[in-house]
């Protein structure tokens, strides 16, 4: 957890922190230990297992001494992918005329620092983000400037802003790219919103899987010091998470920077109300934070999104592309259609809460958060026609079981009872519990991309998980 999560399992010193962070006795911090992953397996070597590289050419399984299976390690485009291997650069192209979210990354040089945190008014700075309409791009689509309105006028002694970079989704790599090559933009977005709401400090939670991430922001950071940039007051630091799904859920976050196993919790209330130890707390995604600055800049509308292409494509990569654009355009422009000798089947858009959408709806599915609501992240992992519905499927239910948090019963008892349903109805009930039962989104979208799969392979489907 903190700066040393992810690097393996070291009991005393993760108990040590436990009892140190939050004064917890042995059995808790015991608990804590055997809730991430990266804390319960010690093994550096991990192999990717994310939707991607399972269905990617050439994936081996990790055998049980060799290496440990992670769900994904933000590498994508390289599937199949595995730690003991270098990482190779992310491919970035535009759709749009004038990129935001890669308007430093495409050939442009190093952005002026003074320019981009320049300070601006709090009034100014939430009035901006109201009429630009910015929406939270980690999934929720939560609109920003209200978000931030809330935490400013709770009162409070303090309060905080949290980036989100928990970017756990199989098939999404934007965060990473961003924190890796952009770093700046995400804490001058930060920076503003600590202007907006009076923030005292400021933490990026990095998972465990992007350690060059962690570190190239940990760099940002001391440039952004030397710089004399930041707002007076402010400070920011790196926190790295140490393996759990969940913890991209803003409620399950602020539970791991308090030292707790990532559990999600109730809501309200929200956590721009009473979040980090109780206090108003900005929880915002990585690349919804990059955009601020534009938006703050212009107080122009931005008009589209990064999108992260992996699987039976020619060209993988991060795409920004205007919103209203079909899928279908978004393959054929951004990733050069199908890869050499395979056929486009299935697209699971938005990762294992989304959509998984035929081949034959690609024309008329429109990229949108009113019109495809689920596409959350914006991870498209394209499926060559030999991949059956079956076998998507058993990958979603493995998933959802792996990584359901326990917190609530109908997550913790549902997921593990998907694969044993027999017919259409008693799924359909199981289902319906999901989704109006759990606690937080994952129990909740975890149905979506499964009636998708009944949608499209009928009563075959059960029969088939059962064999």
């Amino acid at each position: 957890m903190s700066d040393g999560g992810g690097r393996g399992r070291a009991t005393p010193e993760v108990l040590a922190w436990a009892r140190r962070k939050g004064e917890l006795p042995l059995a808790a911090g015991r608990a804590i230990e055997s809730f991430y992953d990266c804390l319960r397996d010690p093994r550096p070597r991990r192999v990717c297992t994310g939707t991607a590289c399972r269905f990617a050419a050439g994936h081996v399984a990790p055998a049980a001494a060799d290496a440990a299976p992670v769900h994904c390690l933000g590498r994508c485009y390289e599937a199949p992918s595995r730690t003991d291997t270098a990482a190779g650069p992310i491919p970035r192209r535009a759709l749009l005329a004038e990129p935001i979210v890669l308007r430093h990354l495409l050939g442009a040089a190093r952005p002026d620092l003074a320019a981009l945190y320049a300070p601006h008014p709090a009034d100014e700075i939430l009035a901006r983000l109201d009429a630009s309409g910015l929406r939270g791009r980690g999934g929720a689509a939560y609109p920003t400037g209200a978000k931030w309105a809330t935490a400013r006028r709770t009162v409070a002694p303090r309060r905080y802003v949290v980036a989100n970079g928990d970017e756990g989704d199989p098939g999404s790599y934007v965060d990473r790219l961003l924190l890796e090559e952009d770093p700046h933009a995400v804490l001058a977005g930060m920076c503003a919103c600590a202007r907006a709401i009076d923030a005292s400090h400021g933490i990026v939670y990095v998972r465990a899987e992007y350690p060059a991430a962690a570190a190239r922001v940990r760099a940002a950071i001391a440039e952004a010091e030397a710089a004399g940039v930041l707002p007076d007051g402010f400070t920011i630091e790196v926190h790295v998470g140490a393996g759990a799904y969940v913890c991209g859920e803003e409620t399950a976050l602020l539970r791991s920077l308090e030292g707790l196993r990532g559990e999600a919790q109730p809501r309200p209330p929200y956590p721009a109300e009473r979040g980090l130890h109780g206090m108003p707390t900005v929880v915002q995604n990585v690349e919804t934070l990059a955009v601020v600055p534009w938006v703050v800049a212009t107080g122009r509308r931005p008009d589209g999104k990064a999108m992260s292409l992996s699987g039976a494509v020619a060209s993988p990569g991060v795409v920004e592309v205007g919103f209203g654009t079909t899928l279908a355009e978004l393959l054929a422009a951004g990733a050069g259609g199908p890869a050499p000798g395979r056929r486009f089947g299935l697209a699971l858009v938005g990762g294992p809460m989304g959509r998984v959408i035929p081949a034959a709806d690609f024309a008329s599915t429109v990229l949108g958060y009113d019109t495809l609501p689920a596409m959350g992240h914006g991870g498209v992992v394209v499926l060559d026609d030999t991949v059956r519905p079956v076998d998507l499927a058993r990958h979603l239910f493995g998933f959802a079981v792996a990584e359901s948090c326990g917190a609530c019963t109908p997550c913790r008892v549902g997921t593990a009872q998907l694969a044993s349903r027999r017919d259409r109805a008693d799924l359909e009930r199981l289902l319906d519990t999901l989704e109006v039962g759990s606690l937080c989104g994952f129990g909740q979208g975890v149905p979506r991309p499964i009636r998708d799969l009944v949608a499209l392979a009928g009563d075959a489907l059960f029969a088939e998980v059962a064999s």
